[in-house]
């Protein structure tokens, strides 16, 4: 097939899942134009109405915030939930301004683009879930948000020992309240010097607040290869967030065999239990280190939820299951045009 994947470029993890998406599509040989627009559309995604799809076009896949934009007569077009922003639960940890911008116009654009799509896609079964009820829509299909599981992958013949003091932590992703950041430092604390983090970002984020504890470490920004390098020397990945699509560390760190404590929210249950690592409850910096202290003191088990964090990956968020979910949906809607 000849697909289109049109979209406003914003620097998130939404860009670079549009990206694996389209070299997913070419390795199963379906010809893909990936074709992004500048970041300041995206206050005015209907000024491009007048870009052109390729000549051909079996199918346009979209993002939300802009698919309406994109929809084009006698092509079907698919619009991909990633990120719910209006989802309640976010609510607490917006700006009055992002509030206000979500409401008054990010949902107009998400609705226009249910409205016009064949077909609507959600990363996640919770984004399926919240989006259909908060905006009383048909519940989008479910295609789990993937990554390359060849790529971040355990160390090639590497075998990590026991681990000991100090046991190295990581965080990756944008230091914000959603994503939790502001509970780093309170969690460091509790862990003391036996436990170091080391995290993406700059020390002087404001989110962090003002006095980091001296366990914990700024990465500034990293290539992917950096990334995977972290995750296989880490002991543990550390995301305290409050709302997720699906996100990508999760799955990356998973795929590096790393264990992961997270927030029993959202989606992440989707991704994350007690075979993989610890569900804990939000906002609650003694409960994140309760589960960090609980897996790193238990060698045996550790080693199991390495191995069950590999196997998760590849069974439920490798590319070729998400290209697989995806050539049968595009298969479906070909078959009813």
């Amino acid at each position: 097939m000849n697909i289109w994947l049109p979209y406003i470029a914003a620097g998130t993890g939404a860009d670079v899942s549009t990206v694996a998406l389209a070299d997913g599509l070419r390795d199963r040989g379906h010809r893909v134009t990936v074709q992004a627009f500048p970041h300041a559309f995206e206050l005015t995604p209907w000024l491009l109405w007048t870009a052109r799809p390729p000549r051909g076009c079996d199918v346009t896949i979209t993002n939300t915030w802009n698919g309406f934009a994109f929809k084009r007569p006698g092509i079907p077009m698919v619009t991909v939930e990633r990120l719910f922003v209006l989802d309640p639960a976010l609510a607490p940890y917006k700006s009055r301004a992002q509030r206000f911008y979500h409401e008054q116009v990010i949902r107009r654009f998400v609705i226009a683009s249910a409205k016009r799509a064949d077909a609507v896609v959600a990363v996640s079964e919770y984004t399926a879930n919240v989006f259909a009820e908060r905006l009383g829509v048909p519940r989008p299909t479910v295609i789990l948000n993937a990554v390359d599981t060849n790529f971040f992958s355990p160390a090639p013949n590497a075998l990590r020992a026991t681990p000991r003091p100090p046991y190295r932590l990581l965080y990756v992703g944008t230091l914000s309240r959603r994503k939790g950041s502001d509970l780093l430092a309170p969690i460091m604390r509790r862990l003391g010097s036996d436990f170091q983090l080391y995290y993406t970002g700059s020390p002087a984020a404001p989110v962090l607040g003002r006095h980091l504890p001296d366990n914990m470490h700024a990465l500034g920004r990293l290539n992917l290869e950096q990334v995977r390098d972290e995750y296989r020397k880490a002991n543990l990945l550390l995301f305290p967030s409050r709302g997720e699509g699906l996100a990508r560390c999760i799955m990356e760190a998973l795929a590096c065999g790393t264990p992961v404590v997270t927030s029993k929210v959202s989606s992440m249950s989707e991704a994350v239990d007690d075979t993989v690592g610890r569900l804990c409850i939000a906002d609650d910096a003694k409960a994140f280190g309760t589960a960090v202290f609980s897996l790193l003191d238990n060698p045996e088990s550790l080693t199991s939820h390495r191995g069950s964090a590999r196997k998760r990956a590849e069974e439920r968020f490798s590319l070729d299951r998400m290209v697989s979910d995806w050539d049968s949906l595009l298969y479906q809607m070909k078959t009813r045009a």
